[in-house]
């Protein structure tokens, strides 16, 4: 087996690993198990953190001990010299540190005196930025020795770079679907969990199940719309070319050729799509039992971002969540909570659960307030 199929299989092994987590945020673990398997001698450790969050969240590991990632996390990883690095390299670019950044060359800094040198030979480290956009950031590293510093970073550079891309649609899946990273609920299904338009769909887009907010953007039928044989039709061509672009990433093929990634711009609104697989072994995640057939399916997010000037930047600047702010723009004194609550496509419980914070964040007590507080920020007052 030549070094390229040798690097496919382990590839393809990690992704269909991380395809697992995508829907299942406490899976992730596994991945690392993963990484650590198919790649002797490696310690993996993937980091995101969320501004919009505030905060970072726990790193995710395998073969660390658990005493040096504490410590990591309480103080070493704020004066660790290679964040530089990582801040500089542009995103699925593999990175080496001994070429970047050498480990001798720290010998004199306080994270290689009490941290580093303590990694018992361990102090080289192959990484990849997954995500770097709007206040996130998402870094798998692969932290191992000099000796396979040398002799092994080509080959590990080229795993990190053919499961990167897939590691990060399956992380944006974790936000949209997961933003809490709770467990399910009893008989809660995997769309439950989605606040944005989302639709399980075959290779060609034809429509299998849809999320609350998926099937009122079908109703509406402004942007999308189930068209013959269930296939789903988009109205806008820069939008239908963006969620093929992710479908055909998602089912593991070549985007066509001059569809650009990245958001759509449809009048006011920009959308975001972002798609991962659905394995046919995933049917055991609660709420997928139902999709036997066929054999491969995707996940399809569309998130739509605020228009411009709606007062969306101003409520996350007082705390509010997207989710929250969504539904305390549409609280203006024009519509009831179950009415907002259809427009977003959430349940009347959850509209309640989120207005409640709502009125704790901004200071109000009544939704007679909290109307008068929306339409003087709409106004710019």
């Amino acid at each position: 087996m030549g070094e390229a199929e040798r690097v496919r299989r382990v590839s393809e092994e990690i992704g269909l690993a991380v395809d697992h987590a995508a829907c299942d945020p406490a899976a992730w673990d596994a991945v690392m198990a993963e990484i650590g398997r198919l790649l002797p001698g490696v310690w993996p450790v993937l980091q995101v953190v969320d501004a919009a969050a505030g905060t970072g969240l726990p790193l995710v590991q395998w073969g660390w001990d658990p005493a040096i990632i504490q410590a990591y996390e309480a103080h070493f990883g704020a004066v660790n010299p290679w964040i530089s690095v990582v801040l500089s390299t542009p995103a699925m670019v593999s990175m080496h540190s001994e070429e970047r950044m050498p480990a001798s060359s720290l010998s004199h800094t306080e994270f290689y005196a009490d941290w580093l040198s303590r990694l018992g030979g361990m102090t080289a480290s192959s990484g990849i930025k997954l995500i770097d956009a709007d206040g996130r950031l998402a870094v798998l590293n692969l932290q191992h020795d000099l000796a396979r510093a040398t002799r092994e970073h080509g080959r590990l550079a080229a795993v990190m770079e053919q499961i990167g891309p897939r590691m990060r649609r399956a992380i944006e899946t974790n936000r949209a679907c997961f933003p809490a990273s709770a467990a399910f609920a009893a008989r809660e299904t995997l769309l439950d969990r989605v606040a944005d338009p989302a639709f399980v769909v075959t290779r060609d887009l034809r429509l299998v199940e849809a999320s609350r907010a998926g099937q009122a953007l079908l109703a509406a039928g402004d942007v999308l719309r189930v068209g013959a044989l269930d296939r789903i039709q988009v109205r806008d061509p820069r939008l239908s070319a963006a969620m093929a672009r992710e479908a055909a990433l998602a089912y593991g093929g070549a985007p066509a050729h001059g569809i650009p990634p990245g958001p759509v711009r449809i009048g006011a609104e920009t959308w975001q799509v972002t798609a991962i697989g659905l394995r046919q072994d995933l049917r055991g995640v609660l709420g997928m039992a139902r999709l036997l057939m066929p054999d491969q399916l995707a996940l399809l997010v569309l998130r739509r971002a605020a228009a411009a000037g709606d007062g969306q930047d101003r409520l996350a600047e007082l705390g509010l969540s997207p989710a929250e702010a969504r539904l305390a723009l549409l609280m203006d004194g024009s519509r009831s909570l179950v009415q907002a609550a259809e427009s977003l496509g959430i349940r009347h419980e959850t509209a309640r659960s989120q207005l409640r914070q709502v009125f704790a964040k901004l200071g109000v007590s009544r939704q007679a307030e909290l109307a008068v507080f929306i339409l003087r920020l709409k106004q710019g007052a």
